[in-house]
């Protein structure tokens, strides 16, 4: 069965990685816990710890106040 279109629109973003957090990328894969591929486990990690600094009230994440 294929996958539905994600709902929320998305931008592309290229990110360089060592060799090393490929590796950890795709042990983290090969569980089924995190995605199909390297990609989707980064993105997924991404989200989780952008949830986290929110939750935590991070400041730097609050949106600047237009003037």
């Amino acid at each position: 069965m294929p996958r539905q279109k994600n709902a929320i629109s998305s931008v592309q973003l290229t990110v360089s990685i060592t060799e090393k957090v490929r590796e950890h990328l795709d042990r983290m894969t090969e569980t089924g816990m995190f995605g199909k591929n390297a990609a989707e486990t980064a993105n997924l990690l991404l989200i989780d710890s952008i949830r986290e600094y929110i939750e935590k009230g991070s400041s730097f994440l609050e949106e600047k106040s237009k003037e």
